[in-house]
């Protein structure tokens, strides 16, 4: 199986074990919210049945007080009030059943409600009877039926609504004890499928970092025989531009010679032979730059050299080349700024980027280049800035490519060797280059290394 295969199939198990732990998050969260809200629902349920069943204990014994005082009624009127004052209560207990009605408790307590209700209709029965017998004016006979058939009713319906009340309180804390389980049993089943989540989780996480570790091998072996290849190729560049030079330096020889001897006396002979000059000893600065280039990309001996003082020498010499092509040279050059480089490098470097200032900014309207050095938190700063004929983003993307030359600079001469050389160098020396150009603006080369104080003991300062 492919390594991007088996990739894809870490990634279904991660995102299978990510789904499956928010699924289950899910699941609990919707259970403990659906389960909170039935059992308010059941809590408030029994708070109203408990309200009920006081409201009727309270008109019980408020139908006692009521048939006393129509017994010691000594008018028609008074009885008339009397009569109201029962007639309010008894509807209150015939509301109060009927909402108990809607929402009756469980099955067993079904048959304690039944007989609860009887009994309320049996005294609102009996204190009519008693209200009768007052009505009569038979006050004895009144208080004697009050006694004995009003009072034991009342007393009946205040144990049975006790029972009522104990039952709704047992009815409450069971169900405590089934939110209770519940809540365990959705705990419990979460821990269940969050450890299992956890484990495919695990698992995926071994394997993956399994398979990076494999991968990570891979790639270091397969830098270093790309490192070890470039160093072969980078070599055989080295041999082969040396056994170049070799027959070149004598050929460029001849060459000189023959056209000072004077032997050739034809004039388009000799042109011929200034023209072949030419070309061997283009050929030959072809080599040197690439010779130049194989061995940028590789650091000798550690040295410290003078960036400011390296800059300067080389401005001395760029100077005379900016003045005779009319280019205003700048400069904002600090002193004591090192740099773990050899002074020889560093020339080579701020050489590569003057010399493409001025050659790519002479013939401009007020052609300037401008050079700074100077220290930056930590690091040397060399920056080269003119105002030539600059670059497209398309070129800038291509601009580090050995040989490559601008279209809108191929006219200049150059070999296309000068900034991928001065990369490797300055890369080489754990430095950084950063080029921004716009097209007939300017170009802005930035190079920063990282600053030495001071020459530490085991390096050598470079002459």
């Amino acid at each position: 199986m492919s390594a991007r295969a088996t990739i894809r199939g870490y990634r279904v198990a991660f995102l299978f074990a990510v789904l499956l732990m928010s699924a289950v998050a899910g699941f609990t969260l919707w259970t403990d919210v659906r389960t909170s809200h039935d059992v308010a629902a059941r809590f408030q349920e029994a708070l109203d049945r408990a309200g009920l069943i006081g409201r009727i204990r309270v008109d019980a014994l408020s139908l006692e007080s009521a048939i006393e005082a129509h017994i010691r009624a000594t008018d028609d009127s008074e009885r008339q009030a009397a009569d109201e004052v029962m007639e309010d209560i008894l509807a209150d207990v015939r509301e109060a059943s009927e909402a108990y009605t809607r929402s009756l408790p469980r099955d067993d307590t079904l048959g304690v409600w039944l007989r609860f209700n009887q009994a309320c209709n049996r005294l609102a029965e009996q204190v009519r009877a008693a209200a009768l017998l007052s009505n009569r004016q038979e006050a004895e006979r009144a208080r004697h039926h009050l006694v004995a058939q009003v009072r034991p009713v009342a007393d009946e319906i205040d144990g049975l609504a006790g029972q009522l009340t104990q039952e709704n309180a047992d009815e409450s804390r069971m169900l405590l004890s089934h939110l209770a389980s519940l809540r365990a049993r959705n705990l419990g089943l979460g821990v269940v499928v969050t450890a299992l989540a956890l484990l495919v989780s695990l698992v995926v996480g071994l394997h993956i970092t399994s398979v990076l570790g494999r991968q990570d091998a891979t790639i270091q072996e397969q830098l270093k025989e790309l490192d070890r290849r470039n160093q072969e190729l980078d070599a055989f560049t080295q041999r082969v531009a040396h056994d170049l030079m070799g027959p070149l330096s004598p050929l460029k020889g001849y060459l000189t010679l023959l056209r000072r001897s004077g032997a050739v006396k034809d004039a388009q002979a000799l042109e011929l032979v200034g023209l072949s000059e030419s070309s061997a000893k283009r050929m030959g600065e072809l080599i040197e730059a690439l010779l130049r280039f194989c061995r940028s990309g590789t650091r000798g001996e550690p040295t410290v050299g003078e960036l400011d003082t390296a800059v300067t020498t080389l401005l001395l010499e760029v100077s005379q080349t900016a003045a005779a092509q009319g280019v205003a040279l700048e400069r904002d050059v600090s002193a004591g700024v090192r740099v773990a480089c050899p002074s020889q490098l560093l020339q080579l470097v701020a050489q590569n980027l003057l010399s493409n200032a001025v050659k790519y900014t002479a013939g401009r309207p007020d052609a300037r280049v401008s050079v700074r050095v100077a220290s930056e938190g930590g690091q040397a700063v060399l920056e080269v800035v003119d105002n030539g004929v600059g670059m497209s983003a398309e070129t800038q993307g291509k601009l580090f490519q050995p040989f490559f030359r601008a279209p809108e600079t191929r006219e200049i001469p150059g070999h296309g060797l000068g900034l991928a050389t001065t990369r490797r160098l300055v890369e080489a020396h754990e430095g950084t280059l950063h080029l921004r150009s716009a097209l007939g603006e300017g170009t802005r080369v930035t190079v920063r290394f990282p600053l030495v104080a001071e020459a530490p003991p085991t390096l050598r300062r470079a002459g």
